[in-house]
C-alpha cells in the first residue's frame, strides 16, 4: 500500500503542486508574521539595550495617574533634586530630562506626524552626557540655546530638512520659528520606532515642553566598581517622599515591552489574517481531497475488492495528506522567511522604522509550521480518507452512490446554530462592550463561514433548482442536464461552492485592510492626554515621557 501511495502521489504531479500551493501560502503567513514578531522584538530589544547602556539608575515620581485615554501618567520631579543625587557617593554623572509634545511643519505648511491617528510627534532635550543620550549626531551639532533645534534623520528626510534651514516647530507654547542646527539618529536607527523629535537645549525644552523648574525624570550613571542594585539603594536613602528610583536595567525593561505592547496589535493583526489563511486552506485541502478521493473511488474500491482493508485505505489516503502537509510546511517555513522580509518593508512604509538587524528564526517557528503544515493537511483529509474507507467495494465498482445530505435534519439544527453563535460574535464584537472586540469579531466570522458550509447541501438543492430554472429554456437540454447535476448531489455542490464562498466573503475585508491600523507604541497611552491634538496640545507632567523612547 506504500509503494501505491508514493506511485500514485507522484503520477499526479498537478494534484500535488495544487494541494502544495494551498498549504504553503497558509503556512507561509503564518510563518512569516511569527518570524517578524521575533525579528522586531529582538531588533528593538538589543536597540533599547544599547541605547541605555550608561544608564543606572532612573528617579522619577512614584505617583501614577491613569489617563482616559489608557496607560498611566506621572508627576514630576523637581529640578534641583539633580544637586542632591549628583553628591550621592557613586554617582559619577547625572542629568535631568524632559519630555513633551512637539511637531515639526514642513515648508508645504503640512504637520509631519499625526499624534492622533499616525506617527507621533515628540519633544526632548539634548543630553550632555554622553553615556545618557541615546541620539547620535549624524550632521550638524546639538542645540545650544533658544532658538535651536535638532530634528531626528527619519523626519529630516521626510520633509527635506536640511542644517541651517529655518523651520517651525509646534509645542505648548504655540509655534515656533527655529534653526535647524543638527540631525540625529536613535542608535542605528533613523528615529525612535516611527516618532518624530524634536531636541531643544535643556532650558529651552522645559520652557516649550515642558515646566521650568522640573524634570519627567534624573537619570544616573555609577562609577567603576558600584553595581546598579546598590547605587539606587544610595539613591532612595535622599529621596524624598513621592519619588522613586529604579535600575537602568528595569527602565530598559519597561522601555522593551512598551514597544512590544505598542506593536502586539499590529501582530494581532497579521496573525488574524495568517489564520484565516489557513481556515481557507483547510477549506481547499478539503475540498481537493474530495475531489482526489471521488477521482479515485473506482481504484480505492479494486483494492479493497483485491483484499485491502479499510485501515490500509485510509492509512494510504493520510500518509498521501502526511507527505503534502511535510513538504508544504518546509517551502512554507521559507517563505515565511522572505515574507517576513516584505512585512518589515510594509512597517517602515507606514514610518515605523526598524533598525537592521538579522532575521531571528526559532525553533517555535520551525515547529509550528511543521505542524501547521502536517496538522491542518492530515485533519482535513481525515474525513475524505474515512469516506473513501467506507464505500463497499461492489457499489464504488458499479458507480452507485446515494446523496442524502441535503435532507440531513442533524446538519440542519448544527448549521443554523453555529451561524446564530457567530452572528451573536459578530454583533458583540461589532456593538457590544467586551474587552476583545477583535477576537469576537474573528470568531463570529469564522462561525458563519462554517455554519453556511455545513448549512450547504441542504441548502444547494433547492437553490440550485431555483437558480437553474431558466436554464432549460436558455441552453435546452444542456441547461437541463447542468440543472439536474447540481440538483442530484448536493454534498458535491456545496463542496465545489465553499471554497469560492471563502475567497469572495473574505477579499472585500482584505481590500478594506490595506492600511493596517497603526501599532500603538508609535503613540504611547502616557502621552495621548497631551498629543492628542497637534493645534491645542495640553501640558502634561508625565514622568513617563522618556529621553529614549515614553513609555507606553
Amino acid at each position: 500500500m506504500i509503494r501505491v501511495t508514493l506511485r500514485g502521489l507522484f503520477a499526479h504531479k498537478g494534484r500535488l503542486l495544487t494541494t502544495t500551493l494551498a498549504v504553503m501560502l497558509g503556512v507561509a503567513f503564518t510563518a512569516g508574521t511569527l518570524i517578524l514578531t521575533d525579528t522586531v522584538g529582538k531588533t528593538f530589544d538589543d536597540l533599547f539595550a544599547d541605547v541605555n547602556a550608561g544608564t543606572d539608575a532612573v528617579v522619577r515620581n512614584a505617583d501614577t495617574v491613569e489617563s482616559d485615554f489608557g496607560g498611566d501618567q506621572r508627576g514630576t520631579v523637581p529640578a534641583d533634586l539633580v544637586e542632591t543625587v549628583g553628591a550621592v557617593d557613586g554617582v559619577a554623572d547625572v542629568e535631568g530630562f524632559v519630555g513633551g509634545f512637539a511637531q515639526f511643519v514642513d515648508a508645504d505648511g503640512e504637520a509631519v506626524g499625526n499624534p492622533g491617528q499616525g506617527a507621533p510627534t515628540f519633544g526632548f532635550n539634548w543630553s550632555t552626557v554622553e553615556e545618557l543620550n541615546p541620539y547620535e549626531l549624524v550632521e550638524g551639532r546639538a542645540p545650544e540655546g533658544p532658538g535651536e533645534v535638532v530634528s531626528d534623520k527619519g523626519t529630516a528626510a521626510d520633509a527635506d530638512f536640511t542644517v541651517g534651514d529655518t523651520v517651525e516647530v509646534l509645542t505648548q507654547q504655540g509655534p515656533q520659528q527655529l534653526e535647524l542646527v543638527g540631525i540625529a539618529t536613535f542608535g542605528d536607527a533613523d528615529r525612535p520606532g516611527g516618532a518624530s523629535v524634536a531636541l531643544f537645549e535643556t532650558e529651552v525644552a522645559q520652557q516649550l515642553i515642558g515646566q521650568p523648574g522640573q524634570f519627567s525624570e534624573i537619570a544616573a550613571v555609577a562609577d567603576d566598581g558600584v553595581s546598579q542594585t546598590e547605587l539606587t539603594a544610595r539613591i532612595a536613602e535622599v529621596l524624598p517622599d513621592g519619588l522613586e528610583v529604579i535600575t537602568g536595567e528595569a527602565d530598559t525593561k519597561e522601555q522593551q515591552d512598551a514597544i512590544a505592547e505598542g506593536l502586539s496589535f499590529f501582530n494581532t493583526f497579521l496573525l488574524i489574517f495568517a489564520f484565516v489563511a489557513l481556515f481557507v486552506g483547510c477549506f481547499i485541502i478539503y475540498n481537493t481531497f474530495s475531489i482526489i478521493i471521488a477521482q479515485r473511488t473506482r481504484e480505492l474500491a479494486l483494492l479493497r475488492a483485491l483484499g485491502a482493508g479499510r485501515r490500509q485505505v485510509l492509512g494510504s489516503v493520510l500518509l498521501e495528506a502526511l507527505i503534502v502537509g511535510l513538504v508544504a510546511g518546509g517551502i512554507g517555513l521559507a517563505f515565511g522567511v522572505v515574507l517576513a522580509a516584505g512585512l518589515k518593508a510594509l512597517l517602515a512604509g507606514f514610518g515605523i522604522d526598524i533598525p537592521a538587524g538579522p532575521t531571528v528564526v526559532t525553533a517555535r517557528t520551525v515547529v509550528f509550521a511543521l505542524v501547521a503544515g502536517i496538522g491542518v493537511t492530515t485533519v482535513s483529509a481525515i474525513f475524505p480518507a474515512w469516506r473513501a474507507a467506507r464505500v463497499p467495494p461492489l457499489a464504488a465498482l458499479r458507480d452507485v452512490a446515494l446523496d442524502t445530505s441535503g435532507r440531513s435534519r442533524v446538519r440542519l439544527i448544527a448549521g443554523i446554530l453555529i451561524v446564530v453563535g457567530g452572528i451573536a460574535s459578530l454583533f458583540r464584537g461589532l456593538f457590544g462592550d467586551s474587552g476583545s472586540a477583535l477576537a469576537n469579531v474573528g470568531l463570529g466570522a469564522i462561525a458563519v463561514f462554517l455554519g453556511v458550509a455545513v448549512l450547504g447541501p441542504v441548502i444547494a438543492r433547492p437553490v440550485s433548482r431555483f437558480l437553474g430554472s431558466p436554464l432549460p429554456r436558455l441552453r435546452g437540454m444542456t441547461g437541463t442536464l447542468a440543472r439536474e447535476n447540481a440538483v442530484r448531489n448536493p454534498k458535491r455542490t456545496a463542496t465545489t461552492a465553499a471554497a469560492l464562498m471563502i475567497g469572495v466573503g473574505w477579499s472585500p475585508s482584505s481590500r478594506s485592510s490595506r492600511t493596517p491600523p497603526r501599532p500603538r507604541s508609535t503613540r504611547p497611552s502616557t502621552m495621548r492626554s497631551s498629543a492628542t491634538s497637534s493645534s491645542t496640545p495640553r501640558r502634561s507632567g508625565s514622568a513617563a515621557w522618556r529621553r529614549r523612547w515614553p513609555q507606553s
